[in-house]
């Protein structure tokens, strides 16, 4: 066999994992969706939240590519299940700011601690250089999809 067939096998033995991976985080972020009574929409507009550490309506809207009266929706729903609170700008008193609540995590700690514990040994077996190459191929992957994202919502 040679070096190109093994390298051309191994990139689409790679891509297959990747998609596969993707629909793995789809399953159980539905799980978890499910378990906590929340949509997927909310789901992934919480954890948008929590990674940014609070936004706006308005930047909730752009980055989830929802409209201004979804995100209000989606904002009310999640106050509403004690998840998210809106908040005061501490720059600009006149914004609001959406940030989640302790609840989050007391009712998805206990659903991804275990997974984040046990994943840990994963991670415990890579070189500080695997794990530095892995992030950057994530950063650079995770670039590639919003061009191609924006690509495919302006067709």
């Amino acid at each position: 066999m040679s070096r190109d067939s093994t390298r051309e096998e191994l990139q689409v033995a790679f891509g297959n994992a990747v998609r596969a991976y993707q629909t793995h985080v789809d399953n159980f972020d539905q799980a978890m969706a499910d378990h906590i009574g929340i949509n997927r929409t909310d789901a992934r507009c919480i954890d948008l939240i929590d990674q940014a550490g609070g936004m706006t309506a308005g930047e909730l809207a752009r980055v989830a590519n929802l409209t201004t009266g979804a995100v209000t929706a989606v904002v009310d729903r999640l106050e509403a299940a004690g998840l998210a609170r809106r908040v005061a700008d501490p720059q600009d008193r006149r914004r609001v700011r959406i940030e989640v609540t302790p609840k989050l995590w007391e009712v998805t700690g206990e659903l991804i601690g275990p997974m984040v514990a046990e994943s840990q040994s994963i991670i415990d077996e890579l070189s500080d250089r695997e794990i530095e190459r892995f992030t950057e191929f994530l950063h650079r992957a995770m670039e590639i999809q919003a061009r191609h994202t924006e690509r495919v919502r302006s067709l």
